[in-house]
C-alpha cells in the first residue's frame, strides 16, 4: 500500500496539471488579497481592523476547493478515460486498494491551502502594517481557521476522487462536481424538503462550517467530521464500483 501511495505521489508531482493549480493557489490568492484590501472601506465594503487577517486567510476559499475537486476527479476519471488505469490495475488488481491510494490527492489539497495561506500572509501582513493597523500572527482565531481551509481543500479532493471513481466518465464527474460545488443540488433538496437546519448537515453546508464559520453553521470539528463522512464514503462507493466494473 506504501508503495501505492508513493506511486500516486509521483504522479501528482510529475503532472502539469496539479503544477499549474499549485502555482495558481499562491498567484491567485494574492491578487484576490490585493484586490480586497484595494476595496476595504469604501462603500459596501467592509473596513479593515484587527480581525482583518481572519478574514483575509478564508478570501479564496471558493476557488481553492473547486480545485482540489476538479484535481480528486481527474485524477481518478482521468485514468479510467485515457486507459492508462488498465497497466495500473494489472500491476495491482485489488482495484480498491488503488482507489484508496488516489485519495493522496487530498495531499495536493493541503499543499495548495498552505500555498494560499503563505501569500495571504506575504500579502497581507505588509499592508495592514502600512495602513498602520496592527495584528497578531499567533492569533488562535486566524489557525483555526488556517487549518479549518486545508482541512476543506484536502477533503474537497477526497471527494472528487470519489466522484470520478463513482461516475468513471470524466466528463460527467467533472460536470456534476460544479453544479454540487455551486450548491445547487443542494439548494435543490433543501427546497423540497422543507427541513429547517437540514443544510447544515449535507456535504457543502458540513463544509461551510470549514470555510465560511458563523452562527448558522456547524462547530469547526462537526463540519470537519461530517465532511469527512461524505468523502470518505463516497470514495468508498466508488472505489466498490471501480472493483466490479470492467474496464473494457
Amino acid at each position: 500500500m506504501t508503495r501505492l501511495v508513493h506511486s500516486e505521489l509521483l504522479k501528482l508531482r510529475t503532472t502539469r496539471t496539479a503544477r499549474v493549480l499549485l502555482t495558481l493557489a499562491a498567484a491567485g490568492t494574492a491578487a484576490l488579497v490585493a484586490i480586497v484590501l484595494l476595496l476595504a472601506g469604501r462603500p459596501g465594503q467592509p473596513a479593515l481592523g484587527p480581525d482583518a487577517l481572519r478574514l483575509l486567510v478564508l478570501v479564496p476559499a471558493q476557488p481553492l476547493t473547486l480545485a482540489a475537486l476538479v484535481l480528486g476527479v481527474l485524477g481518478m476519471a482521468g485514468e479510467l478515460r485515457h486507459g492508462t488505469a488498465t497497466s495500473t490495475f494489472l500491476v495491482t488488481p485489488k482495484r480498491g486498494r488503488v482507489v484508496a491510494a488516489k485519495l493522496a490527492a487530498a495531499v495536493t489539497g493541503l499543499a495548495m491551502a498552505a500555498a494560499s495561506s503563505a501569500a495571504v500572509l506575504a500579502v497581507g501582513l505588509p499592508w495592514l502594517r502600512a495602513k498602520g493597523i496592527e495584528v497578531a500572527i499567533a492569533d488562535a482565531g486566524v489557525a483555526a481557521r488556517v487549518a479549518g481551509l486545508a482541512v476543506a481543500v484536502a477533503l474537497y479532493a477526497v471527494l472528487g476522487t470519489g466522484l470520478g471513481a463513482l461516475l468513471r466518465n470524466q466528463v460527467a464527474a467533472v460536470v456534476v462536481g460544479l453544479l454540487w460545488w455551486s450548491q445547487g443540488v443542494e439548494r435543490v433538496l433543501t427546497g423540497i424538503l422543507h427541513q429547517p437546519g437540514l443544510e447544515r448537515w449535507l456535504p457543502l453546508g458540513a463544509a461551510s462550517a470549514l470555510t465560511a464559520p458563523g452562527d448558522g453553521t456547524l462547530p469547526m470539528w462537526a463540519g470537519a467530521l461530517v465532511f469527512a463522512a461524505y468523502g470518505l464514503g463516497l470514495a468508498l462507493l466508488g472505489g466498490r464500483l471501480v472493483a466490479r466494473r470492467d474496464l473494457t
